[in-house]
């Protein structure tokens, strides 16, 4: 069976650093939509594991409408079909070039793509390395260039690398090979209003600046005239390390079990649409004054196994991070019966939303 890839910015992306420096150009989405593949490969995937993609996924990658959502999976299937990946080997002029995706299937009956990995560039992409690149893929949903992803990437590998040796973040690199890693056309100049200058590295501090974990800043080296090298100093962003004022009891599933034991044990309200892995049914839950979560039917969640007890707590994790509605119910303490009442719309919306995750395959809570 296919392994859903389910987007997710908690999600842990690993590059090793040969797929970091080498040299490719994709689109935003393609490069999003290859990146959240790889966040989701294991090591233990069969050789010729199959992956699937929902369409409707492409909504936290693009922000596009529906309309135009079928439009920008067959785009982003034909770039990563077209346009390959270049590795340089070793010292000499030895390089392997090869496309990211060997085959690309779209269902439109099933709302699905499914595709397979080009086999020589698997190893790269699973195989345990000595040197490769960590970050969480929210980091590059928000950012809307293709020059801001591939930067973010480098600078942040170049920043984890500096604090692996206890040197400071930086970094000096020619104008020629930055130009050449992130395929730059010439009619991109440096000094142009257009060009380099302006277009990637100003707009890319203002991106990284604003959506990622990292800042930095860059001066011009030049050799006569001419800026010939360019100096990158890089830094953890002060704004993303202050603790978030909300929802942190999304940041980790720890954090949300954690949260609904202190704050909604033994309240009434408690109730949440999920599906009862001992039944298979769809079922109201609750949580008890022990913390214990049961289902409506009274059978008390310790009956269960205790993988079924952490399937249950999953699916509402799911839920509510997949819902802003139901993140709503659980903020505001919302008596959901009472809705059901009083608010006939936004209670079916929540039943939509929950319905939707208790379809999904259970791999993918």
């Amino acid at each position: 069976m296919a392994k859903h890839i389910e987007v997710n910015g908690n999600l842990e992306v690993k590059k090793a650093d040969v797929i970091v420096k080498a040299r490719y150009k994709l689109n935003p989405l393609s490069l999003k939509f290859i990146t959240s593949l790889i966040a989701g490969l294991r090591r233990g995937d069969e050789p010729n594991e199959l992956y699937i993609f929902r369409v409707k996924d492409f909504k936290e990658l693009t922000g596009l409408k529906r309309k135009d959502l079928y439009w920008a999976v067959k785009e982003a299937l034909k770039e990563l079909l077209e346009k390959p990946i270049y590795i340089p080997k070793g010292q000499d002029n030895s390089f392997l070039m090869l496309n990211w995706i060997a085959s690309g299937e779209y269902k439109e009956g099933e709302g699905i793509v499914e595709f397979e990995i080009s086999q020589k560039l698997r190893p790269y992409l699973l195989e345990a390395q000595k040197k490769f690149l960590k970050y969480k893929l929210e980091n590059i949903l928000s950012l809307r260039s293709s020059y801001s992803i591939r930067m973010y990437e480098i600078l942040k590998d170049w920043l984890e690398l500096s604090a692996r040796y206890g040197n400071k973040a930086q970094k000096i690199i020619s104008l020629k090979e930055f130009r050449e890693i992130l395929e730059i056309p010439h009619t991109y100049l440096y000094g142009n209003s257009s060009g380099i200058k302006k277009r990637i590295l100003e707009r890319a501090q203002k991106e990284l600046a604003k959506s990622t974990d990292i800042i930095f800043t860059f001066e011009e080296i030049k050799t006569g005239r001419k800026v010939t090298h360019l100096r990158f100093s890089i830094f953890p962003n002060p704004e993303k390390l202050k603790e978030p004022s909300q929802k942190t009891y999304l940041k980790s599933f720890k954090n949300f079990v954690t949260f609904l034991r202190e704050r909604w044990s033994g309240n009434m309200k408690f109730f949440f649409y999920a599906k009862d892995v001992k039944t298979g049914r769809p079922s109201f839950f609750g949580l008890d004054r022990g913390g214990r979560l049961y289902a409506a039917s009274g059978e008390d969640i310790t009956d269960y196994s205790a993988q079924e007890s952490l399937d249950e707590y999953r699916y509402l994790y799911t839920l509510f991070k997949n819902s802003e509605p139901w993140q709503e119910v659980l903020e505001k303490e919302l008596d959901v019966l009472e809705i059901k009442k009083t608010r006939p719309e936004f209670f079916e919306l929540l039943m939509k939303e929950a319905q939707e995750i208790i379809q999904r395959e259970p791999q993918t809570v």
